[in-house]
Order: structure tokens, then sequence, then C-alpha cells
């Protein structure tokens, strides 16, 4: 025992002097501007708990042997310096107190050059990205080193300098490689690379030795460090991690025995019983043993019932590369494509989506994880892989057989990838079904965040619409949470139609106020209030659900169901037609070139009238949506579409209609007279505010409020010509010759204590507020 804490004690003697001199052959290297800022952010705020340093490093051993096993591939040569796999080893310092901590793997390794571009250096976009996310969190996002791949500074949040020693393996092109040394302090702007002075003592791969200060002792503990590979990185990887565990023992040493002396044996056995017995010697021993430390099969490997929730959160985060991240539920599960290859994988519903989720389109490409054998493939099955509406699930995936050595575009184009495809489609769907039906609560959580998703899905999958159909929640005039199952379940009795109400933004009580609303509401239908831009395409789409057919009760086609049931209203609205028409002839003069026909309508209760479009056109709602994609309002279908035919809908029961049939009827046969041009302007401000109302923008909407403001001088008596008679004061004549540029750009006002005179007393701020809320009492 001694002589392995001499050991150490002069290895760390010899490490320390070997970090503070410069070694002979090294360089040294100046670190960027921004890495350098990187670096001073990771340290001091980016992280609030230091332990995902092992974490990331493991992470990037992780790459390295994946990086490895791929080029083995087409060089077998490269595994001939042994095993794949991570060893972890803590070195103590004499006391205990300090030491070192080293990580090894044995992936592909570094060279002299790679060592200098890949650890002291990033690309200028990836680095430029971070420090601006990093800067403006606040530090608040854990995650945002793995997101760019700089997770080796995070070494720096326990080491105060990092000794990185790389050795890339055997090759045809590098039959000879050199190990290299890479060394570089927290605090310092600049890292050296040399020449190992062990010489390739690697074999191959790439080690890190961290110097632990007396200050972070914890990651000198084994224990410590199982729990937290147990933690983040027991999933991480399907590699081997081991860590060097030492136990120390006492165990008694045999006394040295002296030969016999010449005499009588009797006499010598006398001596040895009365002689008092020699006390036991111990000598201490250390052993050494390389331990396993991620030795649980893979969970996807595992049956589900086997398998507790704590582990899928787990596992989750680790396929995320988030130890924050939640998800909302998830699916596993196994089969067989049919063409002889079986697979297991788990599916996941992310607890919340990329702020630039649907700003960029490749933003889910990296979610399908493809494995064979449990040794990882490939992330990058192309941008089309999963469908875009379910691009934000996560997906490990796991087959039994499948060629390796080939390309992307080859492997995408195999006949198992593209029946996985069809399977993870149905898979998805079955799992919102579940949740739907098992968790209805948490089920609220997903159609919140995912509805959306939902309703794209049901536009592009026309296979799969009416099952996507039923996992569509709404609000509607009845609930603030409903299903098209429930719509159908309380529809009325003779009812044939799925009422609903578009308008893109708007508040679910504002299109509940709509005049096309109000007649359904009051008579008792359910109407669905629907806001989302998706929302009307999707219904125009879904045409039909269990037998009832949607309406949007903007457009023509309303019908209860019950229209032949009451003979009386029949006769009513029969005998309303007569009365009404020179009311319906004078509009349709009136309002020519602007609306396709005045009818009389049942759908309205208090409001007077209404503009509605023919089935097969644009709602309003629609009409502002297609303007907003397309961009262009000189687009020739564009302008058909918005010109199609609409109708005036006007309410015989409103007393309004009913004072303008009496207007009509009084109306002298001089179309010039006052009373008709009068009337005639009333007219317009009507079938204008009933556009606004209706939700389509007015032609001209001067012209409009110039209308407005004459009926409300009219109710009030003022005179019709009358204008203000404010002055305006001229500004002043054109400025002649240049400006002069004494001043400009000092842009700093600087304030001397003489300005502000003497004895001056500065107001407490405090007091200020006190006083605020005093007056305010």
């Amino acid at each position: 025992m001694r002589f392995t804490s001499l050991f150490l004690g002069i290895a760390t003697i010899v490490g320390t002097l070997g970090l503070a001199q410069t070694e002979p052959g090294a360089e040294t290297f100046r670190y960027e501007s921004d890495i350098t800022r990187l670096r001073s952010l990771v340290i001091h705020s980016l992280y609030s708990h230091k332990d995902v340093f092992l974490r990331e490093l493991l992470s990037n051993a992780n790459d390295a042997l994946e990086k490895l096993r791929l080029t083995s591939l087409t060089d077998r040569d490269v595994m001939k310096a042994g095993e794949a796999n991570v060893t972890i080893e803590v070195r103590l310092d004499e006391g205990g107190k300090t030491g070192k901590l080293v990580i090894r793997d044995t992936g592909i390794g570094m060279s002299k050059d790679e060592l200098a571009r890949n650890l002291g250096t990033i690309a200028r976009s990836g680095t430029s990205e971070f420090l601006k996310r990093a800067e403006e969190g606040g530090g608040a996002d854990g995650n945002l080193i793995g997101q760019f791949g700089l997770g080796f500074y995070s070494c720096f949040l326990v080491s105060p300098t990092v000794r990185v020693s790389s050795l890339p393996p055997v090759t045809s092109s590098n039959p000879n490689p050199i190990q290299h040394t890479f060394v570089s302090t927290s605090s310092g702007d600049s890292f050296e690379v040399f020449p190992d002075p062990r010489g390739n003592t690697l074999g191959r791969g790439t080690e890190i030795v961290l110097d632990i200060q007396e200050d972070e002792k914890e990651w000198l503990s084994t224990s410590r460090l199982k729990g937290l590979i147990d933690k983040h990185s027991t999933f991480s990887t399907t590699f081997p991690i081991y860590m060097l565990e030492r136990k120390t023992t006492r165990v008694p040493v045999e006394a040295p025995q002296s030969p016999p002396a010449d005499g009588d044996d009797d006499e010598l056995n006398d001596d040895a019983d009365t002689d008092n017995k020699t006390p036991e010697a111990f000598e201490t021993v250390v052993e050494e043993k390389w331990l396993r430390v991620n030795d649980k099969a893979p969970i996807w490997m595992r049956e589900p019932k086997d398998v507790p929730d704590e582990e899928y959160e787990e596992f989750y985060k680790a396929v995320s590369k988030d130890p924050t991240a939640e998800t909302l539920g998830w699916a596993h599960f196994k089969g067989d494509t049919g063409s002889g290859v079986s697979y297991r994988a788990i599916m996941y519903i992310p607890a919340k989506l990329p702020k630039d989720f649907w700003q960029k389109i490749t933003s889910g490409v990296n979610n399908v994880r493809l494995m064979v054998k449990r040794v990882f493939i490939t992330d990058d099955l192309g941008e089309e892989y999963m469908p875009r509406w379910l691009s934000f699930l996560k997906v490990t995936v796991d087959a039994d057989d499948l060629p390796l050595n080939v390309s992307r575009e080859t492997l995408q184009n195999h006949r198992f990838l593209q029946q996985l495809q069809r399977i993870l489609v149905r898979k998805a769907i079955d799992l919102f079904t579940r949740l739907a039906t098992d968790e209805p609560e948490k089920y609220k959580e997903v159609s919140k965040l995912y509805g959306n998703a939902l309703r794209i899905g049901m536009l592009e999958s026309q296979k799969d619409k009416i099952k996507i159909a039923k996992l569509l929640r709404f609000e509607s005039t009845r609930s603030d949470y409903t299903s098209l199952e429930e719509y159908v379940d309380n529809r009325k009795e003779g009812q044939k139609q799925i009422y609903y109400m578009a308008g893109v933004g708007e508040k679910a009580e504002d299109l509940a106020r709509s005049p096309f609303v109000e007649k359904l509401k009051a008579r008792g239908y359910e109407v669905l209030l629907l806001n989302l831009p998706s929302d009307e395409p999707m219904m125009g789409a879904l045409s039909n659900f269990m037998g009832m057919q949607t309406q949007d009760v903007s457009k023509k086609g309303l019908k209860y169901g019950d229209e032949d049931e009451h003979e009386a209203e029949k006769k009513e609205l029969d005998a309303q037609k007569v009365a009404f028409a020179p009311l319906i002839d004078w509009l349709k003069t009136e309002l020519s070139g602007q609306i396709s026909d005045v009818v009389l309508t049942n759908r309205l209760v208090t409001s007077p009238c209404t503009i509605v479009v023919d089935s097969m056109g644009w709602s309003a709602n629609m009409a502002r949506i297609m303007a907003a994609q397309m961009g262009q309002e000189d687009d020739p279908m564009m302008e058909m579409m918005k010109n199609l035919p609409r109708v005036l809908e006007i309410n015989p029961k409103s007393p309004l209609i009913e004072g303008l049939l009496e207007k009509v009827l009084d109306l002298p046969e001089d179309d010039d007279s006052f009373d008709a041009q009068e009337l005639k302007e009333t007219i317009r401000v009507l079938f204008d505010t009933t556009l606004v109302r209706s939700g389509f923008s007015v032609a001209d909407p001067t012209s409009y409020f110039e209308r407005v403001e004459a009926l409300l001088r009219r109710s009030l008596g003022v005179s019709l010509t009358a204008k203000g008679s404010a002055f305006v004061r001229p500004a002043p004549p054109t400025a002649m010759g240049p400006l002069s540029e004494e001043g400009v750009g000092d842009d700093q006002f600087v304030m001397n204590a003489e300005d502000l005179g003497e004895n001056v007393e500065w107001v407490d701020w405090q007091k200020v507020k006190e006083q605020a809320k005093h007056d305010e009492l």
C-alpha cells in the first residue's frame, strides 16, 4: 500500500511538472476569441449542475467508437488493437483528497492536426449560434452543449487543467501513427499539442486526464461516478463501459520459522509450550478489477411488462440528449415486417416541440434511430422518411438483420425500411388512440401541443384520415373540449350535418357570437369553433364522418334536418317572400355587381343580414389564409376565388329589415330625390357593415368611414358640410446650406455637478414607490 501511494504521488508530481513546462516539440496555439467566450460561458454560467461533464465526455467517446466501427466496415485492420470500449479510472493522490480522473476510449482516435482542429477550434457558424443562444438564454438551457457538439468544454467545469492524448488506428494510409497530447487550462487563452513523451501507449483511441482538486473531490468517488453513468449514460451507448475498482484488504502474513536447535525434541517442545505466542502479522493488499457498469440489456430488447416507467423516462432523456427532457407517452413494440426481418422499437411523444419546428422542414430528420443487433447504424433516413406531421416523434428501431456496409440511398430502398415506414405511422396512430382512451387528461396536453400536426396529418394521409379524425379535439358551443365522435353522439334528431365556424386566431367565444352561429345556438345545435389555420382545410377534406356531412355555417347549404316537419314555418316563409319581394328587388338593383343574389334566410335571429358564399367557394376565413400563403393579390386563381358569387341573406323578422321594407315602399318615383339618396347611403353602410361582420374586408374603407361619419352627423343634428376651424401652422421655409457636423455621432450626455447646483438632495426611489402605494390607497 505504501508503494502504491508513493507511486501515485510521484505520478502526480511528474504530471504537474509536465503541464507546467513546455514539452519537447510542443506547438502553441491560440484560441479564437469566440472559443474563449464560449469556455467562459460553460464554466461560469451555462450549467447549474456540473455532473453533465461525464455525460458529455462519454457521449464523445461513443461517437469515436461509432466512427471506428463504421471505418472497420471497409478496413478491418483498424480493429486490431483490441475491443471497442470505454474505461474510467480514478487515481488518488497521497491523502486521497485530490487526484486524477482518467476517461479512455478505444475509438477512432485523433492525429495532431485533428486534436488542434477538433478541440481548439469550432466551425464559425456553430460557435456564433451557440454563443447567441447561450447569452440570450442566460444559461437556462442545459442541453445547449449537446446540441452544438461542444461537449469537450464541459470538462472545465470540474478540472482547471485537461490533458488529452490520442492515437489514430493503423491504416494503409497511416501505417505508423504517432500519439500526440493536447494540454489546456480553463483560464488560459492558448493550448499546446506535442508528441506524447510516453510513446504510443494507448494502442488506439483517446485518453482524457482531468485534474480534480479538493473542492471537486466528489468526482473521485467511484460510487458517485457509477451513479452518474446509470443516470445519464446507461442507454446512450451499446459499447461496454468499464470502471477500475480497487479493493483494499488485510491478509495475515506467515511468520518465518527458525530451524530447530541441537538437543532433545521433547525438551524443545516443552520450551515452546511455555513461551508466549508471537502476534500474527498482516499486510495490506490492493486488488484491482475492471467491472462493467452498463451491463443492463438494452431497454428495447426487454419485455414491456418488465420495464418500469422510470426506465422508459430515463431512456427518453438519453435519446434526447437532455437530462431535463420529459415525454407525454411511449409505445414499446416488436414485430415482423413479413419480409423476414423482425424488429423491436420504442416510440416517444416529446412533452415539448422545438421552437423552430414549424419553420424548419429538417427539424425532425434525426428522430428515427436505426440499429441492427444493438449496433447503431444511422439516424439519417432522409427528410421524407417520417411524414412531416409525425416527424416530432422520437423512435429507436432495432432490426435483427440488415446490410451494414451500404450507402444511405441503398439502405433507404431496402424493403424492410419501406415496410417499417408504414408500420411506424400505424403505431403512432395507435399510441395516440391509446392515450386518448386510457389517459384522457394527459391526452389533453397531447391535443394542445400536437393538434395542429394531427390536422395536417388528416390532410396528407387519405388512408388514415378517419382514424386521425377521431383523435382531434375541438372547442364548441357546448363544450371547450370535444371530439367528432362525441359530436355525433350528441346530434339532434334528423341532423345530418356537422356544423363548424372557422376563424384563424379568433377566440372561441368571439366565434360563438358570429351571426352565422346565432340561430343554431338558439335552437340548441352544437357548432364546432375552429381557430387553427389547418382547421377549415381539414374539415373540407374530411367531408364525411360517421354518416354526417361537414358544413361550414358561413356557406350556403345549411340544413337543420327538420325543415319538412313544420308546415307553419314553411307557409310563413312563403308569405314573407311575397311581402319582402319589393325590398329584395330594390336591393338587387342597388347592390348589383357586389352580390349575386338577395334571399330571405332562417339562419339569423337578431342580426338583420349576413353574407354567405357558395358551398364550393372560399369563406372569408379561407380567403385570408390563402392570401397570406400566396402573397400575391394579382394571382389569377386568387382573384377568381375571391370574386366568386356572394349572397346577401336578410332576416325578415329583424326590425331593421322591416323598416327598410317600409322605406322602399314609400320611395317616390323620382330616383334622385333626397329620401332615395339617403336610403341608398344607408344601404351602403349596412352592406359594408355586414361584410365586416361576415368576416370579409371592405373594398373602400375610407368611403365606408365617411358614410358612417355622415350617419353620425345626421343622428346628432350636425351639418354634413360643417368643417373644423382648426388652424394648422405651416412648416418653416426650406433650409439653405450644409449642416454643421460638429458633435455628430456624440451620443453621450454628461452632467456635471455644477449643472445640478449646490446642496442637491437625491430622491430615494424606495420612498417614492412607498408614497405611490400610499396615494393609491
